[in-house]
C-alpha cells in the first residue's frame, strides 16, 4: 500500500472527533492523533479496521500514558532501562546493535548498565526530535519508525497478513523489527531479504508447498505475507507456543527440536517480548 497524502482533518483532535477522508486507512487516523488503532476501534464499535468508509465522524479519544522505556534525550541519547538489551535498544531506535556497541565502546553486546546513557549513532537527532508517539497502554512506536513514513505506511499490510493467517498483527511487528528494523531494501550476508528477512530455501518452500502462489521476497507484500505465514505455521507447530515459534524462526525449528534454545536466541526471543510490550 502507498503512502496516502496528509490528511485533511475535518474534525480536530481537541474536538475529539474526525471526519474520515477517501483513501484513509484507521492506522493512519490513529497515527494522526496521537492514539492507538484498537482505542478508535472501542470507541466506536468498530469490529473490522479495514472497513472504515468516507464521510463518517469517529469519536477520537483521548491519549492515555506516555511511552514508557529509556528516552532520548536532546542530544539524541537514550537511557539505559532495567531489563534492556542492546539489540533491543537498537531495534527501538532503529540503528544497527553493533553500530550502537561500538559508538559506546561496548566490549559485551550481553552486558548493558540501566541507568546509562548511550550515544545513539548514525542521525541520532532524528530520535530526539522525532513526532510524538502514538499512545496506546504499552507505549509508542519506535522512534524511527515514527520518523520513516515509507514504514509506517506497512501497518495496514501486516495487519491485513495477520488477520489473513490468524497471527497478532503485535507480535509479527515486533519481531520483523527486530528482524530488519522494516527496511525491505535490506538483504543479510546469508541472502536473507527484507523486511522479515526471508530466506531463499523459505521462499521456495511457500511458493510451492504452503501459500502455492508466486511470490517475490523483493516486493514488501509478499515479504510480510510469508513472515506472517510462517510464523502461523510455527506456531501451529509449537502448540501455540509464542516463544518456541519465535525461535524456530530465528533458529529453525530442527535446530530447536534437537538443540533447544541457543543463548542468542533466547536474547532474540526476549527482545521481541520487551518491543511488543512497550513499542507495538
Amino acid at each position: 500500500m502507498a503512502v496516502v497524502g496528509a490528511l485533511a482533518l475535518a474534525g480536530s483532535a481537541a474536538t475529539g472527533s474526525y471526519t474520515i477522508r477517501r483513501g484513509d486507512t484507521l492506522s493512519e487516523i490513529a497515527l494522526r492523533h496521537g492514539v492507538s488503532a484498537r482505542s478508535i476501534m472501542e470507541a466506536n464499535g468498530l469490529t473490522d479496521p479495514h472497513r472504515v468508509f468516507a464521510g463518517r465522524s469517529l469519536q477520537i479519544p483521548a491519549a492515555t500514558g506516555a511511552p514508557q522505556g529509556g528516552t532520548a534525550g536532546a542530544s539524541g541519547g537514550y537511557t539505559v532501562q532495567r531489563g534492556d538489551t542492546l539489540s533491543g535498544i537498537a531495534a527501538r531506535l532503529g540503528v544497527d546493535a553493533s553500530a550502537l556497541a561500538a559508538a559506546n565502546g561496548i566490549a559485551d553486546r550481553n552486558f548493558v548498565v540501566a541507568g546509562r546513557t548511550l550515544r545513539v549513532p548514525g542521525g541520532s537527532a532524528a530520535a530526539a526530535s522525532a513526532p510524538a508517539a502514538p499512545t496506546s497502554s504499552a507505549g509508542g512506536l519506535p522512534a524511527r519508525l515514527r520518523a520513516n513514513p515509507e514504514r509506517l505506511a506497512y501497518i495496514p499490510i501486516f495487519e491485513r497478513w495477520a488477520a489473513t493467517y490468524g497471527v497478532p498483527s503485535d507480535l509479527l511487528m515486533a519481531m520483523t523489527w527486530l528482524e530488519s528494523g522494516w527496511q525491505q531494501g535490506r538483504v543479510s550476508s546469508t541472502g536473507a531479504v527484507g523486511v522479515g528477512q526471508i530466506m531463499p530455501a523459505t521462499t521456495a518452500w511457500m511458493r510451492d508447498h504452503v501459500i502455492g502462489e508466486p511470490l517475490d521476497p523483493t516486493v514488501v507484500d509478499d515479504n510480510i505475507r510469508m513472515s506472517a505465514r510462517f510464523l502461523r505455521w510455527l506456531l501451529d507447530r509449537s502448540g501455540g507456543d509464542v516463544r518456541l515459534a519465535l525461535a524456530g524462526y530465528y533458529q529453525g525449528p530442527a535446530s530447536v527440536a534437537s538443540r533447544g534454545l541457543l543463548p542468542e536466541t533466547e536474547r532474540y526471543v526476549s527482545d521481541i517480548a520487551s518491543l511488543r510490550a512497550r513499542n507495538f
